[in-house]
């Protein structure tokens, strides 16, 4: 059952977070910088500040797209409220170049889901969680503990390259556990699918909000499903 709405935001307020995150610390990590290739399509360089624009979904049955950072080279950031961030320069967020808003109702927002169609099997994804946590400098032992997220939803048009996937504690600071909602950014996933396919969000300006700082979007809440 849907909850009160919080604060709508217009497309053009989404846009605007898009020129500044949110004040926040870092997690410190070292290592060096060397990428190494997490397999799939050949990866191109992320363009600086921007979201990457991948090839289709992200992924092919070779592997996932995008290179995955030297271990120890990425660091989860905090917001002043407890709110976890990824690592920009490992994680600037990747889109799906199939789904733009001439597309949406044959993809996000067609009748009987759509992110069971993109989403890779969790023998690649589970490669991928495992090297891309030894990047963000995290022990294996504390897998668990992270879920594997698409920084841009899926079911917002992100992609599944690795370079928008990062390490998202399961942490609560503002919203309820339930079946789909395993930490704070998995409502507001729900929220912004729903705004998208109502035309009540633009696609482009909500992708750019996820990726500069997720925990600005605030938009109506609805009831919750499958996305990250």
């Amino acid at each position: 059952m849907p909850t009160s709405p919080v604060h709508a935001i217009t497309a053009a307020a989404v846009a605007a977070l898009c020129l500044a995150l949110a004040a926040c610390t870092t997690t410190p990590a070292t290592g060096t910088a060397n990428g190494q290739a997490a397999g799939g399509s050949p990866a191109t360089a992320a363009p600086a500040g921007g979201v990457v624009t991948a090839a289709g979904r992200g992924w092919t049955p070779a592997g996932l797209d995008g290179p995955i950072s030297a271990p120890g080279t990425c660091r989860i950031r905090w917001t002043g409220a407890k709110q976890p961030l990824p690592d920009p320069k490992c994680t600037p967020g990747a889109r799906d170049s199939a789904v733009t808003p001439s597309t949406l109702a044959a993809t996000v927002c067609r009748r009987g889901g759509y992110t069971a169609s993109v989403r890779p099997p969790v023998s690649l994804t589970d490669a991928a969680k495992a090297k891309i946590m030894a990047a963000y400098g995290i022990p294996a032992s504390e897998a668990s503990k992270y879920e594997l997220d698409h920084l841009i939803p899926l079911d917002a048009g992100g992609a599944s390259d690795v370079r928008n996937l990062w390490p998202e504690p399961n942490t609560f600071a503002e919203f309820t556990k339930s079946e789909y909602v395993h930490n704070d950014k998995d409502q507001i996933e729900s929220d912004a699918q729903h705004a998208i396919c109502s035309q009540s969000a633009g696609l482009d300006a909500l992708q750019r909000a996820f990726a500069a700082d997720w925990t600005t979007i605030r938009l109506p809440h609805e009831s919750t499903g499958t996305s990250g």
